[in-house]
């Protein structure tokens, strides 16, 4: 199966491995940066033996892998699983993973989590809320000459700022997606009004979740500051949210999640 992005397709109604889509990671943007993508999947089951078991499954793939799964094929995938009968719990999520990892090129790791528990990963996020934007009906295109830094000289901080105003839209659909961005860093101190008005032109851009949070890492790069981290708490489509993170040091895996995702 092939092109289910922007497509009608019913959902398979056996295990079906050959529905997920490679996304291609195409770097445009100078400074990746260390981290992982976490997914979300809210509509994770199977069968163990006679048992239905409902999961929350909660996906990793390093950033640096040489592709990414598109997010509707994996929908499909794991509803595939739905009547799917395995030996145990850790064999399908042994399966999951494989899968996957088959399809994007790289290591990936699944853990799962009781539905009722999703409270133990949710935290809201405690930094400075940044400005809020400015009405614009013009089609605004990203512009990282927007950013800057204070002009006080030594004036060296370390900040959390966030912002709930991130949107973009998806390449294909074309449809928002909205977010909120977590970005902490060290360094010269970057003017929170420029930072607002730099992420208003993600209003109107095209891009995927984790393109358009590593072009905002890549672009607050290079400002020169000493360490940065830039988190993307995207809102969940189709039973899945996707949170990508970014950052100059090595992290480890945090499964966090906001509520309004």
């Amino acid at each position: 199966m092939e092109g289910v992005l922007g497509q009608t397709v019913p959902a398979p109604l056996s295990y079906a491995p050959d529905v997920l889509e490679r996304i291609e990671r195409r770097r445009s943007v100078q400074h990746v940066g260390l981290g992982w993508d976490v997914w979300h999947c809210y509509e994770v089951s199977w069968c163990v033996g006679d048992e239905v078991e409902n999961w929350v499954g909660i996906l990793v793939i390093p950033a640096h892998s040489p592709a990414t799964v598109e997010s509707k094929s994996l929908k499909l995938y794991l509803n595939s699983l739905n009547h799917h009968v395995f030996e145990s719990h850790e064999a399908a999520r042994r399966v999951v993973e494989r899968d996957i990892a088959a399809c994007i090129g790289a290591s990936v790791s699944l853990s799962c989590i009781p539905v009722d528990q999703v409270g133990t990963i949710t935290r809201e996020l405690t930094g400075v809320n940044l400005p809020a934007c400015k009405v614009n009906e013009e089609l605004v295109i990203i512009d990282p000459a927007e950013l800057t830094i204070s002009p006080r000289k030594g004036n060296v901080v370390s900040e959390h700022l966030v912002s709930h105003s991130l949107r973009s839209l998806c390449p294909v659909t074309s449809q928002p997606d909205w977010g909120t961005l977590s970005v902490r860093y060290s360094g010269p101190q970057i003017e929170h009004a420029s930072l607002a008005t730099y992420l208003d032109a993600y209003r109107t851009h095209q891009g995927f979740h984790e393109q358009c949070v590593e072009q905002i890492y890549s672009d607050l790069k290079g400002l020169g500051l000493d360490s940065l981290q830039v988190v993307g708490f995207y809102q969940r489509r189709g039973g899945i949210d996707i949170t990508p993170w970014r950052s100059t040091m090595e992290i480890p895996i945090d499964t966090q999640r906001i509520g309004r995702q």
